[in-house]
């Protein structure tokens, strides 16, 4: 799957829907991610009997997998063993042909990554095929709960400290606007994160984020994935399929090499109201495993990830454009001409140039279609692509420029011909 994008999900089937009442496997359970278009899942909490039989699953239903063991969690905080309980992981896990990764931990302080530098190295001594895993928090967490001044300086310890196959973060933009509610979490960790939701409605940083992490990816030479919101909880809303789409095409217009949903299962209890404080709802599969809308939206939104994401696998990012509507953040707006794109005019739109002559325009309105006007290189072909076919469509010029309407929150790909056509 080295040229494939890869599409996962955190909170996958629980330990108590994996099997069916007689012990078998519920693959039914893994065909329906699949034909939701993940093709990478995390096992959770299974153990080393179901790991084994999810692994050799994926390899039937060509999935790939990112594996969690508590052996590794016991690792990080026990140098003296540590060589010895990955040695165990690696000797039983390895050899399978899904195996994509390992999973190491979620949301480190930097006062983690030297241990967590100790894991990695030791996991690629003994297994240099597959990566260690670790998403870090977004930058709204606080200087305290990352351990560094500012979030650049968090993503570049980590890249520096850890060396990670990828950068990954979670950024939930959307919120209800919800007034603070005084609740007590049960931990320090949960009150802080709590907290820091509800200090924004729309909430300002998603473009402040991933400008660090693209600093800091293409400064080290590490790719990045991203985790978008699905599933409601706390102060996080309802969102509507453009709204995804927005995450999902925001965050590719950058240069994401994965994308990651939060959630596929809906965490918690299975009762309709729930008892947990952040009274998660409408995840892809409900609580207790039916499909929800957002499955399905998700399964759309994925089929048009799939074609772009994997026309885009290989092509380094070069550069992203604002144009109209003023986000917040250090972004880089539109001012003239860029390669083969000699003019630019749109209300709500970013425009990513990627090598060999390709721009992803992805409509930062997910209410309203948006319009894109540009003019190219004169002799230039220009084509967009179709995303229900994956196909080339040559794109007809009028008075002198090409036009594309986004439809809301979405995505669409154009590749300008590096070569003259005759004219």
């Amino acid at each position: 799957m080295a040229d494939r994008f890869l599409i996962t999900h955190w909170c996958g089937v629980p330990h108590k829907y994996v099997r069916h009442a007689d012990g078998t496997l519920a693959t039914e359970r893994f065909e329906e991610m699949k034909a939701a278009g993940i093709n990478l899942i995390g096992t959770y909490d299974y153990g080393y009997e179901t790991n084994c039989e999810v692994l050799a699953l994926c390899e039937r239903l060509g999935l790939r997998v990112t594996l969690s063991d508590d052996r590794i969690g016991r690792a990080i905080g026990d140098g003296n063993h540590r060589a010895e309980l990955l040695r165990a992981v690696v000797r039983d896990y390895a050899g399978y042909p899904a195996l994509h990764g390992y999973h190491i931990t979620d949301e480190p302080n930097s006062g983690a990554f030297p241990a967590l530098a100790a894991v990695r190295q030791i996991l690629a001594d003994l297994d240099p095929v597959h990566e260690a895993y670790i998403n870090l928090f977004p930058n709204y967490a606080s200087a305290e709960m990352l351990g560094n001044p500012t979030y650049y300086d968090h993503v570049r310890q980590f890249a520096d400290t850890v060396s990670p196959a990828i950068i990954s973060y979670d950024h939930y933009h959307f919120i209800k606007g919800e007034p603070m509610e005084s609740v007590d979490m049960g931990s320090r960790r949960e009150n802080q994160i709590y907290e820091a939701a509800f200090r924004k409605v729309e909430r300002p940083g998603f473009f402040d984020n991933i400008e660090d992490v693209r600093r800091v990816s293409a400064e080290t030479d590490t790719p990045f994935m991203v985790i978008v919101l699905v599933v409601e909880h706390g102060p996080y809303r309802n969102l509507t399929e453009a709204e995804i789409r927005w995450e999902v095409f925001q965050s590719l217009v950058y240069g994401a090499r994965r994308l990651s949903y939060f959630t596929y299962w809906t965490p918690g209890v299975d009762t309709e109201e729930g008892d947990d404080m952040w009274h998660w709802r409408n995840g892809m599969i409900s609580k207790t495993g039916e499909q929800t809308p957002h499955y399905h939206m998700v399964a759309r939104i994925n089929r048009d990830l799939s074609v772009l994401g994997d026309t885009l696998m290989g092509r380094e990012s070069r550069a992203v454009f604002h144009l109209g509507q003023v986000p917040d953040g250090k972004v880089t707006y539109w001012s003239g001409a860029f390669r083969d794109v000699m003019s630019m005019k749109a209300e709500a739109v970013t425009a990513g140039f990627f090598d060999g002559g390709y721009v992803l325009l992805a409509n930062k309105d997910y209410e309203n279609p948006s319009p894109v006007t540009f003019t190219v290189t004169p002799g230039r072909r220009v084509m967009h692509m179709d995303k229900a076919t994956g196909l080339w469509v040559v794109t007809h010029e009028q008075d002198g420029a090409y036009t594309l309407t986004l439809a809301p929150g979405d995505g669409e790909l154009v590749r300008i011909d590096l070569s003259l056509i005759h004219i």
